[in-house]
C-alpha cells in the first residue's frame, strides 16, 4: 500500500489529482449552498408552503387557475412592498418605522423576536465604513509580560470596570470572514492605537495575513539589520552568561582543598610460635 502510494505520489497522478479536486471545490461549495438556499426557499415560500398557498388562495379570487393565481399573489406582494417603499421616502422612514416598531413591541412574544431581527436587517443595511465608523485600529497584547497579541478594533473609548480591573471594548476580527469575529473586554492598559486604516486591518483578514507586508505601515515594520542586530545581541547574551558560568566553575575548582594526607605505618606483629 505505501509503495502505491509513493508510485501515484512521485508520477504526479495523486498531486494533479488534488489540484483539480481543489479547483473544483470552490465551485461545488457555492453550487451546494445555492441548492440549500433555493430548497430552503422552496420550503418556506413555494406553492405548497404556508405563504404559497395564502398567496393562491388570494390571487383564486380573481382567476381560477392556481398557478397564474400564484403569480397573482406575488405581484401584490410586490406591489405592496413598493408602495411601502414609496410612503416611507415621501412621507420619512424614521417617523413610519418608530410607528411601527411602537406597534410590534406592543404585541407579546412578537416583540422579543423582531427587535433582534430589526437590529440585524438595519446593520447589514448599512455600508461597511457606516458600520465600523468611529471604530479605530488597536493592538492587544496578552497577559502582563511579552507574548503574542492580535489587532483589533475598539468599539469606543468608553472604560468598563470588571472585578477591580479597568477594561475597553474590542471587537476581534476572524479570518477570512471578518464579521463572524468576537467582542473582548481587554485591559484598558495593553490597548494600544495603531495608525493604520479599518480597510487595512480588513484585507488582513481577507486575505489570511498574505496582505500584511503590503498594508502594515512601515512604521511598525522592524528593519532586516535590526533583527540581525538583536539575535547578534542575544548570542552574546549566552556566550557572556556561558563564560561567566565557566569561570564560577573554576573559582570553585581552586577553592577546594585537597585532604591532607597521612602516611600510614606498617606495624608488622611477631607471632610468637
Amino acid at each position: 500500500m505505501r509503495r502505491a502510494f509513493g508510485w501515484f505520489w512521485t508520477t504526479g497522478i495523486l498531486s494533479a489529482f488534488l489540484a483539480g479536486l481543489f479547483a473544483v471545490l470552490p465551485i461545488a461549495i457555492t453550487v451546494g449552498i445555492m441548492a440549500w438556499v433555493g430548497g430552503a426557499l422552496k420550503a418556506w415560500l413555494g406553492p405548497e408552503s404556508f405563504v404559497g398557498k395564502g398567496l393562491s388562495q388570494m390571487g383564486l379570487r380573481f382567476v381560477t387557475d392556481p398557478t397564474v393565481a400564484s403569480v397573482l399573489g406575488w405581484i401584490g406582494v410586490l406591489l405592496a412592498i413598493w408602495f411601502l417603499g414609496v410612503m416611507l421616502k415621501s412621507v420619512g422612514k424614521k417617523r413610519i418605522e418608530k410607528a411601527f416598531n411602537a406597534a410590534v413591541e406592543r404585541i407579546p412574544l412578537v416583540n422579543v423576536l423582531y427587535k433582534p431581527v430589526a437590529q440585524i436587517v438595519d446593520l447589514l443595511q448599512r455600508k461597511p465604513a457606516d458600520t465600523m465608523q468611529g471604530m479605530r485600529v488597536v493592538y492587544c497584547a496578552f497577559g502582563r509580560g511579552e507574548g503574542c497579541g492580535f489587532l483589533g478594533l475598539l468599539v469606543s473609548d468608553r472604560v468598563y470596570r470588571f472585578n477591580g480591573q479597568m477594561c475597553q471594548i474590542v471587537y476581534v476580527p476572524t479570518s477570512p470572514v471578518p464579521m463572524s469575529g468576537a467582542v473582548v473586554f481587554a485591559a484598558a492598559d495593553s490597548v494600544h492605537r495603531v495608525d493604520m486604516p479599518v480597510d487595512d486591518l480588513m484585507k488582513i483578514c481577507l486575505s489570511i495575513g498574505v496582505m500584511s507586508s503590503k498594508v502594515i505601515p512601515e512604521q511598525y515594520v522592524v528593519p532586516p539589520e535590526e533583527i540581525h542586530a538583536d539575535e547578534q545581541q542575544a548570542k552574546d547574551k549566552v556566550s557572556g552568561l556561558g563564560q561567566v558560568a565557566r569561570e564560577n566553575m573554576g573559582n570553585g575548582a581552586d577553592n577546594v582543598t585537597e585532604p591532607e594526607c597521612r602516611p600510614r605505618e606498617d606495624v608488622t606483629r611477631l607471632r610468637r610460635y
